[in-house]
């Protein structure tokens, strides 16, 4: 019989607001919750990626406004970073995505600003004499402004160039992000959702024995795959919140563990009450047919009486009968034991 599948759409209704289906979720194989987890992750990383990647846009917005009019000008060739200021210039964002950027033409390393760079807890640009460091997530990548030239094809880069390039190149600029912030976060949060489902079986397997329910174990995940389709929703809307307002919350990953922990809870209790209702059920309809059974017996009680005489007759009746078979076939047995059968002359007569 083939295997009935249940839509994708469905499934996220079924396992927010309708806990009593559980049972039906958890019937399928588990390659299709799996799938199922897969598919809420993309959408999650789609939806998430396309508000960063617009955030990102109003980012470098601002900053080509602030570098026209705040910043001195300067210039990269081939000699190297050129600032029209004595002392270094600091561009700096403190707000959702965090970064600084600063320009100093008097050094050739990172040393001076080490303390700052360890301290700063966003994204850190230092265009130094002669090369460009990027530092994200403890992450430090180099590039020498000739490679940097040479990338843009260009000779040389200006701050009205830069501005130029950035505004000329805003679609490839946020495809580009949009695809890095995907790859990203799609393999970051899908690893650390497939860790709590995990995480979660293990809760699922002790409260189904502590509730006396047999479950194998790919049930159990399904059961923590689909208990954690509304913390996932949740952490997106967070998330997104997140990005265009800066709204923070202290103990959101325990409020987000603790919906999982409460949809689990609340599905094995169904589970059980399901389990017991049935089993009252069946233990009704037994005691049902029982009495059925007695009340047909005092209804008809010659009836019953009749049955069981004509079945003593038919009994009696096969006992005689098989008496008088076994009397004759003794008789014959006896006849043919006194009275022998003369033997052929096998011999022939005398002439």
């Amino acid at each position: 019989m083939r295997e009935k599948k249940i839509p994708f759409f469905k499934k996220i209704l079924l396992s927010i607001k309708d806990l009593d289906k559980y049972n039906i979720l958890i019937s399928e194989k588990l390659r299709r919750s799996i799938f199922y987890l897969l598919e809420i992750m993309a959408i999650f990383t789609i939806i998430l990626s396309a508000v960063m990647t617009y955030k990102t846009n109003e980012y470098l917005s601002d900053f080509c406004n602030y570098v026209r009019n705040d910043i001195p000008n300067f210039t990269i060739n081939a000699q190297g970073l050129d600032v029209e200021n004595e002392e270094p210039i600091i561009i700096k964002n403190d707000n959702e995505f965090k970064y600084k950027l600063i320009l100093d033409d008097t050094i050739d390393t990172a040393d001076k600003y080490a303390d700052e760079i360890s301290e700063y807890d966003g994204i850190v640009g230092l265009a130094l004499q002669n090369k460009f460091i990027l530092i994200s997530n403890y992450t430090q990548t180099e590039i020498s402004y000739e490679n940097l030239l040479d990338n843009f094809e260009t000779e040389e880069i200006t701050k009205e160039s830069m501005i130029d390039l950035i505004e000329n190149n805003v679609s490839v600029i946020d495809a580009t992000v949009y695809l890095s912030i995907f790859i990203t976060t799609y393999f970051m949060y899908t690893i650390s959702t497939l860790i709590d489902v995990l995480a979660l079986s293990l809760l699922v397997i002790i409260i189904s024995k502590m509730a006396r329910i047999a479950l194998k174990y790919s049930q159990c995940v399904m059961i923590a795959i689909y208990a954690l389709t509304l913390p996932i929703i949740v952490n997106l809307i967070y998330s997104c919140a997140n990005v265009f307002t800066g709204f923070y919350m202290s103990y959101f990953q325990i409020m987000y563990t603790l919906i999982s922990y409460i949809y689990i809870v609340a599905v094995i209790l169904i589970m059980r009450s399901e389990l017991i209702k049935k089993k009252e059920i069946i233990k009704a309809t037994i005691e049902i047919k029982k009495l059925e059974r007695e009340q047909e017996n005092k209804e008809n009680p010659d009836e019953k009486n009749k049955e069981d005489d004509k079945k003593d007759n038919e009994d009696e009746e096969k006992d005689k009968t098989l008496g008088e078979v076994k009397k004759r076939v003794k008789g014959k047995l006896k006849e043919k034991k006194n009275n022998p059968e003369p033997q052929a002359n096998i011999e022939g007569g005398k002439r």
